[in-house]
């Protein structure tokens, strides 16, 4: 039997359109070639899923590139063009394929460029061909245009939020793949859109979010081999992007009519119910408090909503640690902050110096420094190995950090917003959760897959550049509700792949 050549990789970063701060090439872990695939092959990640679902195959993998950067402002272009590059060239070099099998985030930007997603599978196809299979796994917070459609033949996003799902997303789009280069299958994607934003309930467990994804998955089993795969991707909020708004995509075999029937049916569900998409945080207060009840019955892991680095705020918020002091709170926290300036005195002066420093509130315009006095109790390059679930295996990185010790709490300071949804960001940099009432990531959702186990989620409002609310950030090239008036829009399904309006040439 021929074994069919099959390029791999993976470019995985989200964007943060109001971000001042620019992603470079330089907050990247990038691995080039087979070490793209040796690194990868056993990650909890779609990356993973997709290696080791075309190895089990038997099929000729090429690996181009893994790149994984922490969520951040839009890539600058020289960042965005280095690794466009970088895959194009090894791409020619793998010629011919059979197929591309890529893990994209989705909602990645660069600065006067828009998706970059979009405009790299764009570049794929001219490269491969009319004839090679493309598919991509995508987060689904993804911002999806007519552009990425049209240059693939599948694309399937993780079901669950938090992210517990993304190994079997990777698992999908490598399987449907295979089976399209058997001819097994002959996908055909319908994309029905919506000018919304969601104002909260992005959980997959909360309603009626979970209803929209009972909708998709009773579909699928009702049109077992005919409707292959829905996949409803509720765009990241902090994008300003043309078109950009809830989108639902549904793979069927060879007919679209119910790829077509579910895309409308959820995009006409979500427009109906969009007032109930709400959430109910407690106060900063109200959750610092608790914790306070609670000393020494339970840890906590306190999420700081409104400076999610994994929605691409800067991390540079100390509005916690300053509401403990201001409240004279007899709690002690592991709390990271991004402040690279801190971080390199911290580190020249040392292992036990004395320190003195105003830290954070420099990258969020509205926020301010706070003076951290303590000891430096450890330093490092920062790199550590997330334990998981969500991104189990993967190399990242907190750049050059240091870790202070300042009236009974350990300040984390990065060089880089830091990936602190998970544990092995402190634990890697010796802090001790036992010696500690709480630790602060900066994570809304995922964080409770990997501190399961170890700590009591709790989430706070707290202010910052992640936390959306209408009229919150200055669009200027999206027109979304509820930010915008948009009427009653129009809901009707548009057809992607060969031969079908919308599709490819």
């Amino acid at each position: 039997m021929t074994r069919f050549r099959v390029a791999v990789g993976q470019v995985f970063q989200e964007s943060h359109d109001f971000n001042p701060i620019t992603t470079e090439l330089t907050d990247f872990v990038v691995e080039l070639g087979d070490e793209a695939v040796n690194s990868n092959i056993g990650a909890g990640s779609t990356f993973g899923g997709i290696v080791r679902t075309l190895a089990a195959h038997d099929i000729d993998i090429h690996p181009i590139l893994a790149g994984r950067a922490r969520p951040g402002g839009a890539l600058s272009l020289s960042a965005y063009r280095s690794l466009k590059e970088e895959i194009l060239d090894r791409l020619r070099a793998a010629l011919p394929l059979d197929g591309v099998v890529f893990e994209l985030h989705g909602a990645m930007t660069a600065l006067a460029t828009g998706s970059t997603e979009s405009d790299l599978l764009a570049e794929i196809r001219k490269i491969v061909g009319p004839a090679a299979i493309i598919a991509v796994g995508l987060d689904l917070h993804a911002y999806i245009t007519p552009t990425l459609l049209r240059a693939a033949d599948i694309v399937t996003a993780c079901k669950e939020h938090p992210h517990s799902d993304v190994v079997q997303a990777g698992e999908r789009a490598a399987r449907l793949a295979i089976e399209a280069l058997e001819g097994r299958i002959k996908p055909v994607m319908a994309c029905t859109s919506l000018p919304l934003l969601l104002r909260g309930g992005y959980e997959t467990k909360q309603r009626p979010m979970w209803d929209l994804h009972e909708l998709a998955r009773e579909a699928v089993r009702d049109q077992r081999g005919a409707l292959l795969d829905v996949s409803i991707f509720n765009v990241n909020p902090f994008l300003d992007q043309l078109g950009m708004g809830q989108a639902f995509v549904a793979i069927a075999d060879g007919n679209a009519a119910p790829a077509i029937r579910i895309t409308e049916m959820l995009a006409a569900e979500c427009w109906r119910r969009r007032d109930e998409f709400v959430d109910e945080f407690a106060t900063l207060d109200d959750a610092l408090s608790l914790i306070e009840a609670n000393i020494g019955t339970r840890p906590y892991v306190l999420s700081d909503y409104g400076d999610r680095v994994l929605a691409g705020a800067p991390g540079d918020s100390l509005e916690i640690l300053r509401a403990l002091r201001s409240e004279a709170r007899s709690l002690r926290c592991a709390i990271p902050v991004t402040d690279p300036d801190g971080a390199r005195i911290a580190i020249d002066a040392g292992v036990g110096a004395h320190v003195r420093l105003e830290l954070g509130g420099k990258l969020t315009p509205f926020l301010r420094p706070l003076l951290v006095e303590g000891t430096v109790m450890g330093i490092s390059d920062g790199m550590f190995v997330q334990r998981g679930p969500y991104q189990a295996g993967q190399k990242t990185t907190l750049g050059p950090a240091a870790v202070i010790q300042s009236e009974g709490s350990y300040v984390l300071v990065t060089s880089v917003a830091g990936m602190t949804q998970d544990p092995e960001a402190f634990l890697s940099q010796g802090i001790d959760f036992g010696n500690v009432d709480f630790v602060v990531t900066k994570s809304g959702n995922h964080f409770k897959l990997n501190f399961e186990g170890l700590a009591e989620p709790l989430v706070a409002l707290t202010p910052g550049l992640s936390a959306y609310s209408p009229g919150t950030f200055p669009f200027k090239r999206a027109r979304v509700f509820p930010d915008h008036d948009v009427g009653e829009p129009t809901i009707e399904a548009t057809v992607f792949g060969a031969g079908h309006r919308g599709g490819r040439p």
